[in-house]
């Protein structure tokens, strides 16, 4: 029988904290709106606002502003600038990788921790 200890900050590899990251970026009901809407093509903040309006989802352009900032910081989102605008596109490959980790967790379901 196999037990798991309590969990240390020395015990949390890079590559969790990097999931963790993204997970919490992916723990906002608005920036899960934004992901799904970048799904479908790249576009600029302006551009996002009134697609989550046409979503039922108001929020004013500073606050996706931040939102999207927060995507970006964690790798989820990429920012090009487009003349005097940002353009924003969904980063495929780290979403990927972020469902292949979480896949991965699934691993530990196996484990007799009682």
């Amino acid at each position: 029988m196999e037990t798991l200890a309590p969990s240390t900050k020395d015990d949390v590899t890079v590559s969790e904290e990097h999931l963790a990251r993204r997970l919490k970026a992916l723990g906002h009901p608005a920036r899960l709106a934004l992901v799904r809407a970048l799904a479908s093509q790249p576009s600029c903040c302006g551009h996002l606002v009134r697609d989550l309006s046409g979503r039922h989802v108001m929020l004013a352009q500073s606050t996706v502003s931040q939102h999207l900032g927060i995507l970006v910081d964690a790798g989820l989102v990429k920012r090009q600038r487009c003349g005097v605008e940002q353009l924003y596109t969904l980063n495929q490959a780290a979403l990927g990788e972020t469902l292949r980790d979480i896949a991965g967790l699934s691993a530990y379901q196996n484990m007799d921790v009682c």
